[in-house]
Protein backbone atom coordinates (compact mmCIF):
# COMPACT_ATOMS: atom_id res chain seq x y z
CA UNK A 1 0.00 0.00 0.00
CA UNK A 2 1.32 3.76 -0.87
CA UNK A 3 0.71 6.94 0.70
CA UNK A 4 -2.42 7.29 -0.80
CA UNK A 5 -3.84 4.35 0.12
CA UNK A 6 -3.39 2.51 -3.55
CA UNK A 7 -3.10 -1.21 -3.34
CA UNK A 8 -0.27 -3.09 -5.65
CA UNK A 9 -0.66 -6.77 -6.17
CA UNK A 10 0.27 -9.64 -9.17
CA UNK A 11 -1.93 -12.37 -11.01
CA UNK A 12 -0.50 -15.35 -12.58
CA UNK A 13 -2.31 -15.14 -15.49
CA UNK A 14 -4.41 -12.55 -17.84
CA UNK A 15 -2.93 -9.44 -19.35
CA UNK A 16 -1.82 -8.94 -22.80
CA UNK A 17 0.00 -12.02 -23.13
CA UNK A 18 -1.64 -13.80 -20.91
CA UNK A 19 1.82 -14.59 -18.87
CA UNK A 20 0.25 -12.22 -15.82
CA UNK A 21 0.04 -8.54 -14.70
CA UNK A 22 1.31 -5.97 -11.80
CA UNK A 23 -1.62 -4.38 -10.84
CA UNK A 24 -2.61 -1.28 -8.69
CA UNK A 25 -6.08 -0.94 -6.68
CA UNK A 26 -7.04 2.64 -6.01
CA UNK A 27 -9.04 3.52 -2.67
CA UNK A 28 -12.76 4.28 -4.43
CA UNK A 29 -11.74 0.87 -5.85
CA UNK A 30 -10.62 1.13 -9.72
CA UNK A 31 -8.30 -1.41 -10.94
CA UNK A 32 -4.89 -0.37 -13.46
CA UNK A 33 -3.09 -2.81 -15.00
CA UNK A 34 0.63 -1.22 -14.64
CA UNK A 35 2.08 -4.43 -16.44
CA UNK A 36 1.44 -7.15 -18.57
CA UNK A 37 3.93 -10.11 -19.20
CA UNK A 38 4.58 -11.43 -22.14
CA UNK A 39 6.13 -15.13 -22.14
CA UNK A 40 9.59 -15.63 -24.39
CA UNK A 41 11.23 -12.43 -23.15
CA UNK A 42 13.99 -10.70 -20.73
CA UNK A 43 11.23 -9.48 -18.39
CA UNK A 44 9.94 -12.64 -17.25
CA UNK A 45 6.61 -13.81 -16.80
CA UNK A 46 3.88 -15.70 -14.05
CA UNK A 47 4.58 -13.72 -11.55
CA UNK A 48 3.69 -15.76 -8.26
CA UNK A 49 4.50 -13.67 -5.36
CA UNK A 50 3.87 -10.66 -3.69
CA UNK A 51 5.47 -7.28 -4.52
CA UNK A 52 7.96 -4.95 -2.34
CA UNK A 53 7.45 -1.12 -2.38
CA UNK A 54 10.72 1.03 -1.61
CA UNK A 55 10.63 4.47 -0.40
CA UNK A 56 10.43 6.22 -3.90
CA UNK A 57 7.24 3.66 -5.01
CA UNK A 58 9.42 1.38 -6.82
CA UNK A 59 7.54 -2.11 -7.07
CA UNK A 60 9.78 -4.78 -6.97
CA UNK A 61 8.78 -8.94 -7.43
CA UNK A 62 9.79 -12.02 -8.85
CA UNK A 63 8.72 -14.60 -11.56
CA UNK A 64 8.31 -18.06 -12.47
CA UNK A 65 9.73 -18.49 -15.85
CA UNK A 66 11.20 -15.92 -18.69
CA UNK A 67 14.23 -14.69 -18.02
CA UNK A 68 17.09 -16.94 -19.31
CA UNK A 69 15.76 -19.47 -21.16
CA UNK A 70 18.71 -22.26 -19.89
CA UNK A 71 16.53 -23.72 -17.32
CA UNK A 72 14.46 -26.32 -18.48
CA UNK A 73 13.05 -24.56 -21.59
CA UNK A 74 10.89 -22.15 -19.73
CA UNK A 75 13.41 -19.95 -18.20
CA UNK A 76 14.41 -19.20 -14.52
CA UNK A 77 12.72 -16.18 -13.84
CA UNK A 78 13.52 -12.56 -12.84
CA UNK A 79 13.49 -9.97 -10.34
CA UNK A 80 11.70 -6.88 -11.60
CA UNK A 81 11.41 -3.75 -10.62
CA UNK A 82 8.64 -1.55 -11.87
CA UNK A 83 8.01 2.35 -11.76
CA UNK A 84 4.39 3.33 -11.64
Amino acid sequence: MDEKYNLYGTTSLGGRGQYGTVFKLSKAGKESVLHSFSYGVAGGADPNAGLAMDRAGNLYGTTLTGGDFNCNGAGCGVVYKLTP
